[in-house]
């Protein structure tokens, strides 16, 4: 596994701890608007409470890393891959997705269209 650079581990666990706590901005304030996007498309319905996180894979160097982190609720287990970049002196998720087991329920078109539409309108409205 390739190795991260001190700040960008911090900034990785900071944002799983927020997860695990359910710190809704805590989680977010590492997100770009393109991620919240295409982490929602990714998803399906409400997150579901997470009681630990372990980092599974990272690839990547530089200013641009993939990271895998696993979140485990009861006897099950998620992975969320973020690809993170080096934003001024700051590390941001440029994109994230929850990745789905061979045969696990994914989000159908209409959740993934609607994600994909309602972000932006979103955020406009901020």
């Amino acid at each position: 596994m390739t190795e991260l650079p001190e700040d960008l581990r911090g900034s990785v666990e900071d944002q799983a701890q927020a997860r695990v706590a359910m710190n809704i901005q805590g989680y977010a304030k590492y997100l770009t608007p393109e991620a919240t996007d295409s982490l929602r498309a990714s998803a399906k319905g409400m997150p579901p409470r997470v009681n630990r996180f372990e980092v599974d894979a990272v690839e990547g160097g530089g200013d641009t890393y993939t990271i895998d982190v696993r979140y485990f609720q009861r006897d099950e287990s998620f992975v969320v891959r973020s690809r993170w970049q080096q934003r001024d002196d700051a590390w941001m998720v440029v994109h994230a997705e929850r990745l789905w087991r061979e045969g696990e329920a994914q989000p159908g078109l209409v959740s993934r269209v609607l994600a994909k539409v309602l972000g932006p309108i979103a955020r406009l409205r901020r």
